[in-house]
C-alpha cells in the first residue's frame, strides 16, 4: 500500500487532531493531566509505530560529527510545539475555549511573515487571496462564541488567557516553520552528499515534544484534584494518544516533507473544521447557520487554493 505524501498526509493528520473536541468530552481529568497523559501515550504509539526511539541530536552521515544546524532545528520545533500543547492547556483553564483555538490559528500570519526570511520561500498571490478568504470563513466559524456574554466565569483571567492563546498561535507557527527548515536542510545535505538520512528528524522533533509535555503534565495527576482517569477516562486518553496525537504527528512528518510551511499551515485548518462535525455526529451538538457557512468558506478557499497550485 503506498504512502500518504504531502497534502494527503497533512489531510489525514488534521483528520485525527480534529477528534480532540469529542474524545475530550469523556475524560473526567484536569486539563493539565490530560496533556501529559496524552503525550505520554501519544509518545508510546510514536515508538510503536515508527519502531524507532527520538535522536536527541542530528549527525552528519558524511563526517559522523553533530549536525549543528539540524539539531538546533530539531530542538526549536520540539520545543516550540511543546510550548503550544502546554499553552493551549493553560490558555483553556482562563479563557473560553472558542477564543483559544481561534487565536491559536492565527498562526498562518506568522508563517506568511516568517516563511520567507526563515526559509525562502515566497508566498504567491493565491496565497494572499486563500488567507484573506480563510480569515472571513474563521470570524463566521467562530461568531456565535466569539460575541457570547463572557463576563460570567473567565471575566477576571480572559484577557491573560487571550494573550496565552495569542501567543499559543505564535509557537504553533514557529513549530511549522522550523518543521520545514528541517526538511529544507535534509534535502541540502542529500544533494550535497546523495546520501538518505537513516531517520525523520521531524518525527523525533514530535516525539521529543511529547516527552517534554508529559513531563509537565504528569505531576498534576498528584498536585490537583480529578488527577487519576477512571477507566473511560483512561480508555479515551489512550484514544486520544493513538488518533488524535500519535498517528497525526507521524503523518505530519510525513507531509511537511512535500508542501512549504504555509501550504501546511492552511490545509492543517482542516482541524477546527471538523471538529464540531465529530460532536455533532457522536454528541448530536448541532452547529449554528454561521459555523457551517464560516466552515464552507474556509474548505472552499482551501481547495480552490490546491486546485490552482496544481494546475501550475
Amino acid at each position: 500500500m503506498k504512502k500518504p505524501e504531502g497534502a494527503s498526509a497533512l489531510v489525514i493528520c488534521a483528520l485525527g487532531w480534529s477528534l480532540g473536541g469529542v474524545f475530550l468530552k469523556y475524560v473526567n481529568v484536569n486539563s493539565f493531566a490530560i496533556a501529559g497523559l496524552r503525550s505520554t501515550f501519544a509518545f508510546l504509539v510514536m515508538a510503536v509505530f515508527t519502531r524507532q526511539l527520538p535522536h536527541f541530536y542530528v549527525k552528519d552521515e558524511v563526517s559522523g560529527k553533530i549536525d549543528r544546524a539540524q539539531t538546533i532545528y530539531l530542538w526549536l520545533s520540539a520545543l516550540s510545539y511543546a510550548a503550544t500543547m502546554i499553552m493551549y492547556v493553560i490558555s483553556n483553564k482562563l479563557t473560553y475555549a472558542a477564543n483559544v483555538i481561534f487565536l491559536q490559528y492565527t498562526s498562518p500570519v506568522w508563517v506568511i511573515l516568517f516563511s520567507a526570511i526563515i526559509l525562502g520561500e515566497k508566498n504567491r498571490k493565491i496565497d494572499y487571496i486563500t488567507f484573506a478568504g480563510i480569515a472571513v470563513g474563521m470570524v463566521l466559524f467562530f461568531a456565535d462564541s466569539l460575541m457570547e456574554n463572557q463576563s460570567g466565569e473567565f471575566a477576571e483571567t480572559a484577557l491573560l488567557g487571550n494573550t496565552i492563546a495569542a501567543l499559543s498561535g505564535v509557537t504553533w507557527a514557529a513549530t511549522t516553520l522550523f518543521q520545514r527548515k528541517q526538511q529544507l536542510l535534509i534535502a541540502e545535505k542529500i544533494r550535497e552528499t546523495g546520501k538518505i538520512p537513516s531517520h525523520n528528524t521531524s518525527k523525533d522533533a514530535f516525539m521529543l515534544a511529547q516527552i517534554i509535555t508529559a513531563s509537565f503534565g504528569l505531576p498534576f495527576i498528584f498536585l490537583m484534584e480529578r488527577g487519576v482517569p477512571d477507566l473511560r477516562s483512561l480508555t479515551f486518553l489512550l484514544l486520544l494518544g493513538l488518533l488524535q496525537m500519535g498517528i497525526p504527528n507521524i503523518m505530519y512528518s510525513i507531509g511537511i516533507k512535500k508542501v512549504t510551511a504555509l501550504s501546511a499551515s492552511l490545509i492543517t485548518m482542516i482541524e477546527p473544521l471538523m471538529n464540531p462535525v465529530w460532536v455533532f455526529l457522536f454528541v448530536h451538538e448541532i452547529p449554528t447557520v454561521k459555523c457551517i457557512v464560516g466552515g464552507v468558506i474556509i474548505l472552499g478557499f482551501i481547495l480552490l487554493r490546491e486546485f490552482v497550485s496544481k494546475k501550475r
